[in-house]
């Protein structure tokens, strides 16, 4: 397991998530390719060689914008995560989230 594997690239923490804990049918945005081959928001962070979005000049993007405002409550938790993981570092944000 990578140091980084519950951080995805926008901000969402796949540690809650079911699918993710239980090992049912996804492995993270990181190491998953069938689940997520179409996100566009990981495609382009691969791209770019980042960490997350939030090491992007461009953050955050009409793409993520449009990602965080659908309407999905978990979306924009992405991006209030993604807020904290720039001030404080995704290192920081783990360790709490794995309190």
């Amino acid at each position: 397991m990578g140091k980084y594997e519950a951080l995805s690239y926008c901000g969402m923490f796949c540690g809650e998530c079911a699918n993710y804990k239980q090992n049912m049918n996804c492995q993270g945005c990181r190491n998953e390719t069938a689940l997520v081959d179409d996100c566009p928001t990981r495609a382009c962070a691969i791209q770019r060689g980042l960490l997350h979005c939030g090491e992007c000049g461009e953050f955050p993007c009409v793409m993520l914008n449009d990602f965080y405002y659908d309407g999905k409550p978990s979306h924009l938790a992405a991006f209030h995560n993604m807020q904290k993981i720039i001030k404080n570092g995704a290192d920081e944000w783990l360790m709490e989230q794995n309190k």
